[in-house]
């Protein structure tokens, strides 16, 4: 497999020889092929420098240029110029400056090789010659070598000079150095010994494709491993390793939230099944004792003619708290049965009267609809029912109100007080084992149990309004 996956890359390296080769190599191709081609311009750098000397190239030279010169003596030459009298400062290093002011003040015309000698540059900023200009206009055109090139009218574009006046600052910086390569306004300019090269992009651009090199503005902030001038040579991906990476974090990350996700499901499952494990040893630990409690009721009862009178009512509610607690261990089977199959549903004749018995024990008041039959789980509803009464009275501000309708063979119950419970509560409330007051079970088993019924629970409000919708026509409920 090795020696297939070397053939493979050897013919690959064949069929584009430019890609074998390192980034020097290909510059020094790219290098060739461009100077064996036709350029834009050729211009002689050493007539260049003598044509357009650094003075009148640099933006700096167009600043005072007092730091040059004693301060003290350029503020006296620069009264002197305003009166044009004396006394002149005397020290060599204003020469230049106080030869062109004596001129300038007895209205002398002064040589033209005098504005090379003198450095091209005034203290003041600018060149002499565009301050001579303004006395002596008609100079213009012995004076304009001496000019300093921003100060010299815009050339066309495809003129040395126009380069130069659109170059900007690292440009003419790097052009002063004689770079071996440099980019300006989209034109690769190529050193080739004492010549420069001019090529367009036209030009440039399909041959450092073909060798699969590019370039970037130098940035003095960014790492450049190779540059020249204010080039940043680069070799240009062609494998798009850099998208290939950034899709493969994304993949990563997105996998790593998701994974994140499922692991936190998988925690609150499992801590949701340990709990309901605990409530199913529970209540199957609790139906050994009821059944004996039961066994020791119905032993009472048949010896029921020989207790005392005194003892009626409390056997009474033994066997009523007996029966209670029977009842609920096997409804609890049902909620905590693993198949989480519908419940069962049992017949009653009038629906008000179960349900003044059911809230009999309540301060509530009642809105019920027109009486009638239906067929429901009657003690999981009823379970349902109380619960949503007793933290009414418990949580809730008074008065309690309880109405009844029915809607599409659908039973309607509502639970309401004067709270500010409302539907943004509900889902912190329907949490198990975090609610704010006791184990927080309460409504999550109402929530739960109406689910299992075939129908569904909701809070509206303010006022704090409980509704419960609940299939009562059929057996459609029937587990």
């Amino acid at each position: 497999m090795k020696k297939y996956a070397l053939l493979i890359s050897l013919l690959l390296l064949g069929a584009n020889p430019a890609l074998a080769d390192n980034l020097p190599e290909r510059l020094s191709a790219v290098r060739s092929e461009l100077l064996a081609s036709e350029p834009v311009a050729t211009y002689d750098f050493r007539q260049l420098q003598s044509q357009f000397p650094n003075q009148l190239l640099v933006q700096s030279s167009l600043l005072p240029q007092s730091s040059a010169y004693p301060l003290k003596a350029l503020q006296q030459l620069y009264r002197n110029s305003i009166t044009c009298k004396g006394p002149w400062p005397v020290t060599p290093l204003l020469t230049q400056p106080l030869v062109y002011t004596r001129a300038v003040c007895n209205n002398a015309v002064l040589p033209i090789g005098w504005f090379a000698r003198a450095g091209y540059i005034h203290p003041g900023g600018g060149s002499y010659a565009e301050r001579f200009l303004q006395k002596y206009p008609t100079m213009a055109k012995k004076l304009e070598p001496f000019l300093h090139i921003q100060e010299r009218e815009l050339a066309p574009t495809n003129t040395v000079l126009g380069r130069l006046q659109r170059m900007n600052y690292d440009e003419i910086q790097v052009y002063i150095a004689g770079a071996d390569a440099f980019v300006s306004n989209g034109e690769l300019w190529l050193r080739n010994g004492n010549e420069y090269h001019l090529y367009d992009q036209a030009k440039w651009a399909p041959v450092m494709n073909k060798y699969d090199v590019n370039f970037t503005r130098l940035n003095q902030s960014s790492f450049c491993i190779l540059k020249s001038g204010n080039i940043c040579w680069e070799e240009e991906d062609s494998s798009h390793l850099t998208l290939y990476l950034l899709i493969g974090l994304l993949v990563v990350n997105v996998s790593l939230l998701f994974g994140w996700g499922f692991y936190r499901w998988r925690i609150r499952r499992r801590a949701m099944q340990e709990r309901m494990l605990v409530l199913q040893i529970l209540t199957h630990e609790l139906r050994t004792p009821i059944a004996s409690l039961a066994m020791t009721v119905e032993g009472f009862r048949r010896h029921f003619d020989d207790l005392p009178e005194s003892l009626y009512d409390e056997f009474r509610r033994l066997t009523d708290d007996s029966r209670r607690l029977r009842q609920l261990a096997e409804a609890s089977k049902d909620y905590l049965q693993a198949n989480q199959q519908e419940l069962s549903v049992q017949h009653i004749d009038s629906f008000n009267e179960w349900i003044e018995y059911l809230s009999e024990s309540y301060d509530v008041t009642l809105e019920l609809a027109e009486d009638r039959s239906i067929d429901v789980n009657i003690y999981w509803l009823g379970t349902c029912i109380d619960n949503l009464l007793s933290n009414a009275h418990k949580y809730g501000v008074k008065p309690v109100k309880l109405s009844s309708s029915f809607n599409n063979g659908k039973l309607i119950v509502s639970v309401s007080d004067n709270g500010e419970l409302g539907s943004k509560d509900w889902a912190r409330l329907r949490k198990p084992f975090v609610s704010e007051r006791g184990l927080g079970l309460g409504l999550t088993i109402v929530e739960s149990m109406i689910r299992r019924m075939g129908g569904r629970m909701k809070l509206i409000g303010p006022p704090t309004t409980f509704i419960l919708e609940i299939p009562c026509e059929s057996n459609s409920a029937t587990g």
